[in-house]
């Protein structure tokens, strides 16, 4: 018995957990760690507390922005491989998307979720691979 339809029901909904995930933890980084001036304040003092140090590492980490064209590259990985590396890939196009989203990338995170979003729903109906019918 083939475990591909059980994968394909639950593609999508495992597809938008892991894009909810991305999109809440790219949020927590803008909104919770980079931007608040407060604990900017706190880090532009003579002795910074060490979450300065992992502060300053998040911003180097976001500038300039690769998420979303991690993303994209990882969604069209998807759409050129199939069954469960297929869903592999697009998961993983829809958590860098989602980061994207917030973390300064909208412009490539955008293209990156839709093509995950849509390559997800899709991944039990591939075709037959040609070299299984050689004999």
């Amino acid at each position: 018995m083939s475990s591909e339809p059980r994968l394909q029901a639950f593609a999508l909904l495992l597809g938008l957990l892991v894009l909810a995930a991305g999109t809440y933890l790219g949020w927590v980084a803008r909104f919770m760690v980079i931007e608040p001036q407060a604990l900017h304040s706190l880090c532009e003092t003579a002795m910074p507390p060490a979450l300065c140090a992992l502060r300053d590492t998040l911003i180097a980490l976001t500038f300039p922005p690769h998420y979303g064209q991690a993303g994209l590259a990882l969604a069209v990985l998807a759409w050129f491989t199939r069954r469960r590396a297929a869903a592999g890939f697009a998961a993983a196009a829809l958590f860098a998307g989602g980061l994207g989203l917030y973390l300064y990338d909208p412009g490539w995170s955008t293209p990156a979720v839709l093509a995950g979003l849509l390559r997800l729903p899709r991944v039990g109906e591939e075709p037959p691979d040609p070299r299984e019918f050689m004999a």
